[in-house]
Formats: structure tokens, sequence, C-alpha cells
């Protein structure tokens, strides 16, 4: 019976109700959506540093990673490979050389990482071959010698284009200064500028060929089919690779790591503001209610009518009211999201801010259902909360006293 009453009490003042209604759904509307596409970029981001510049995990020499020298290899790769895929959940693995060097033009010239690949191999942990465009070359295409893949940023920053050659110096295994002419193969264009600017790729055999000996293997990279496996794998790995450094993708970037940290506590904490600021509002609209019924109440109460049920009247009425604006709110912003999910929503104009902090400047909005989950209990609680002001205010009452105010 009485959730009977609350509701249909909600519906008494049509205009007030819709109006609190309102400013309920499009606030909440306009927070889900703008935290999918907070949530977007920073998965694309992710994504897109997995699958372009780090991979699920990584395996280096211990002193590798202290200066980056390539003389600290990784012995026998070939077997630590087939060890890797052997190894369940393990979804491909790679090989590559790592020699810091310079790249120079004959305009400019620039510090680089020169990293040695077998382009099949690449390709099958490494999506970096789909950021080239048509009109940019492609990765490895022909069977030429000394091609290079390098980043735009780079091919802007040495005043080069495709076909354009490329001076490479860096040091051999026995410490000696090699140089030698590369021709730019393709041009590609990540999300994140700062890596496209250090980084060109050339075969590995090509690379052995110039300084006439093997350059070794310094990183293998290995992608697992499924991602809530990556513990496990390297767990695993780490056990049977002794005297090895076994690194998942957040211990290699641990800014990502930061930042997934961080957009899972600032999701909450933008729709709880939200919320909150909704609060004040849904309090204010049922105190006036409670005031324009005194009398009403007052009889209530009279007739016998018990306070406690008073009091659970005015809860359901503000947990409907809420309730109602809530759940419109969550499937309006499900629709838009969906929408520009499908669609994107494109920030070309800003694509040079962007790239530097890594983002792509075409921005895929994306919600976890578990949020939804999660706010209607949140919406819910801002109900509860707002209605114990006013509730409490209705038990203040003295049925006497009510009834007497016209």
């Amino acid at each position: 019976m009485i959730f009977k009453i609350a509701f249909k009490n909600v519906w008494r003042n049509k205009v007030r109700s819709l109006i609190v209604i309102t400013a309920i759904t499009l606030g909440l509307s306009g927070g889900i959506f703008t935290v999918s596409v907070i949530t977007g970029m920073v998965d694309q981001k992710i994504h897109s540093g997995i699958n372009n510049e780090v991979s699920h995990i990584q395996i280096h020499n211990p002193e590798f990673l202290q200066n980056y020298e390539s003389r600290y290899n990784i012995p026998h790769p070939d077997s630590i490979a087939a060890i890797i895929l052997k190894t369940p959940a393990v979804k491909a693995v790679c090989c590559r050389s790592r020699i810091t060097g310079m790249a120079a033009s004959s305009n400019s010239a620039a510090g680089i990482q020169i990293i040695g690949v077998d382009p099949q191999q690449e390709m099958k942990v490494f999506t970096l071959y789909t950021s080239i465009p048509d009109s940019a070359g492609g990765y490895f295409k022909g069977s030429r010698k000394n091609q290079i893949v390098i980043g735009r940023k780079l091919a802007d920053k040495l005043k080069i284009r495709l076909k354009s050659k490329v001076i490479l110096r860096f040091q051999n295994p026995d410490g000696n200064l090699t140089e030698a002419a590369f021709s730019v193969n393709g041009i590609f264009q990540s999300a994140n500028n700062v890596f496209d600017e250090i980084n060109v790729f050339v075969k590995k055999i090509d690379l052995d060929q110039v300084t006439g000996s093997d350059n070794g293997i310094q990183e293998i990279a290995l992608i697992v089919g499924d991602d809530n496996k990556i513990p496990e794998v390297q767990a695993s790995l780490k056990a049977r690779l002794k005297g090895m450094l076994v690194q998942n993708w957040m211990e290699i970037r641990p800014d990502m790591s930061m930042i997934t940290s961080a957009i899972a506590i600032e999701v909450y904490i933008i729709l709880g503001i939200i919320l909150f600021a909704l609060a004040f509002g849904i309090v204010n609209t049922m105190l006036m209610i409670v005031f324009e019924r005194t009398r009403e109440l007052g009889m209530l109460m009279a007739v016998g009518m018990s306070k406690s049920r008073v009091f659970r009247m005015i809860m359901l009425e503000t947990v409907f009211l809420t309730l109602i604006g809530g759940l419109i709110g969550m499937a309006l912003s499900a629709t838009l999201v969906a929408v520009f999910h499908r669609h994107g929503i494109d920030l070309s104009a800003f694509s040079k801010g962007l790239g530097a902090f890594g983002f792509d400047p075409k921005i895929y909005p994306f919600i976890k259902r578990v949020l939804y989950i999660n706010l209607s209990l949140m919406i819910i609680l801002t109900g509860i909360l707002s209605a114990i002001m006013p509730a409490r205010k209705a038990l203040q009452l003295k049925p006497v006293e009510a009834i007497r105010i016209e």
C-alpha cells in the first residue's frame, strides 16, 4: 500500500516532478557520456601501446635495460622462443634486435632506437604495420635490401619521404662505429608521436649483413590470447627462464598502468560529484512537498498512520523520483555511447596535442556494463540520503497543529 501511495504522490505535481527528473536525466547522461569519452581514450591508448609498442610480455637480459647496450643480448633466443610458444595461452612470439643509434639525412639528424625484426614474426605480435597508409608505402614490401620503416614524426623531423635515403650510425657488437644507407620503405603513424619519433624498423638480416656479424637478440615479445592469463603466463616463464627479466606491459610502461588505475577511481569521482550536486535539488524539492502537504500529513497521523509509515512514504517518494530520472539518464547515455562508439568522435583538429600524450585523434566512447550496475546502487543511495532530511521534517510535525494549517 505504501509503495502505491508513494508512487502516485510523485505525480501529484507533474510539472515539478518532471523538472527534477529532467535535471537528473541530463546530469547523469552528460556525466556518463563524459566518463565514456575518457574511458574510451584511455582504453585506446592502452591497446595501441600494447599492440604497437610493448606487447603483453617482454623478455630481456637484465643488464640490457640498464644502459641499452646491444652486447647484453639474450642467449639461445630460438630455444627460448620455442619454450614460450609451448606455454599455454601464448598466441605469438617474436625476437628483436635493439640498437641505440642515429639517423641522418641531408637535412637533419636524430637519436633513435634501431629495431631489427623478422617481418613475418613481427606482424603476428604487433599491429604497427596497419598504421602505414596506402600512400606511405608498406611494411617491408619486396625483397630489396636495406629497407627501413620509420614514423611520420621522424620523417618530418629529418625532412624525408618515401624512397628517401637515411644513414644509420651505430656501434656493432665489437664496439666499432658502423654506418649504412637505408631506403625508406614505409612511414607509419601511430597514436604516440614520441614513439614515432625515436623508433625505426629494419630487417634483422640486413642489420647483420651491415655489421658483418650477428647482432644478437636483445628483446623477445609475446602476445597472450586472453588478457586475464597474462599473470599466469608471466609466472610460468619466470620459473622456466632463470636469469632473464620477464616483465608484463604494466611493468614495462608504468605510466599506462597508472592511468588504468586512476581512471577507475576518476569515473566514480565524477559521477559522485554529479549525484552530490543533484541531491541538493532533490532535497529542496522534497522539502517543498513536505511543507505543501503539512495539513495532509497531519491528518494522516491523526487518523492513525504511524510515523514510521510516514517516514517510509517520504523516503519511497524520493527514491522513486531519483530512480526514474536515473534510469532514463542511463538509458539516454547508453544510446549516446552506442551511437558515438560506432561512428567515433573526430578530434583531428587537436591531433598534435593528443599525439604528444599518446592518444588517438579519433575517440570511440566506451563504458563497462558493471558501471551501470554500480551507478544504479549509487542512485538509490543518493535517493535515500536525499530523503532523510525531508522525512525527518515530516516526523517533527504535530498532528493537532498541522491540521490547523490552511
